[in-house]
Formats: structure tokens, C-alpha cells, sequence
């Protein structure tokens, strides 16, 4: 399992501290397996006026978030271009704020990080294309 966690790692984008000042590559390492966080897919959408059958109607999302809890910033990362994302933080509510307007409106989901190894949450941006 470890060989895939690791695989997977390297695909994915990069997170960093937010004192840090820029973006670390996350580095898998032995005591990841007792880390938590959240893992998962950025897209938007509709990407077109008419969706049909059969088509895409949404895109991976390549951006840079902050994760927020009770309006403080916690951590900085990025999707990368396929829309994939994954951080390491501690465990409880959060909103995952753009760092860049994606869409129509403030769009800031609410995510909750579990209290064991890595939550995958699949974030979904209105482009407001109709």
C-alpha cells in the first residue's frame, strides 16, 4: 500500500505550511500513514452552454486554495493540471477558499478533515455558464 500511497503522492500537487512562504512538494515519508488531510479532485463546470449526453460537461480545476477555520488560514496548496489535490492538516471543519475568483459568486466549500489517515472530498466550482 505504502508503494501506491507514494505513486499517487507523486503525481499529486503541492502543499506547504502557510509561514512557510511557497510551495513544498509533499514528500511522502514512513509516519504518513498516521497523518491526516484531505485528498481528492478541483473541477468546474459547465464548461459549455449545452451540456450533452455523452459529453463532458466539467473540467479539472488547476488552482492554488487556502484551507481556513474560523476565518484564520491554516494551510496553502494547489491542484494540479489533471485536478488533483492533496494536504496534510489536523482534523475538524474547514473552508477551502481560491485563491483566484473561479466562477460566479464567492464559492468557499465547507469540508471536514476526519480524525483518521486521509479524506477525500471531490470540490465541484459553478463556472456560471448557461
Amino acid at each position: 500500500m505504502w508503494m501506491v500511497t507514494r505513486a499517487a503522492t507523486a503525481l499529486l500537487i503541492t502543499a506547504s505550511a502557510c509561514s512557510s512562504g511557497g510551495a513544498l512538494p509533499v514528500q511522502p515519508g514512513v509516519g504518513d500513514l498516521d497523518k491526516t488531510g484531505l485528498e481528492g479532485t478541483a473541477r468546474r463546470g459547465p464548461i459549455q452552454p449545452v451540456c450533452r449526453d455523452g459529453a463532458l460537461c466539467d473540467a479539472p480545476l488547476q488552482a492554488s486554495f487556502t484551507l481556513q477555520r474560523a476565518g484564520r488560514v491554516g494551510v496553502r496548496f494547489a491542484s494540479d493540471t489533471l485536478g488533483r489535490f492533496l494536504v496534510y492538516t489536523g482534523p475538524g471543519a474547514y473552508v477551502v477558499v481560491p485563491d483566484e475568483p473561479i466562477g460566479i459568486g464567492l464559492q468557499m466549500p465547507a469540508v471536514m478533515v476526519g480524525a483518521e489517515g486521509m479524506t477525500h472530498v471531490d470540490l465541484m466550482f459553478d463556472t456560471g455558464i448557461r
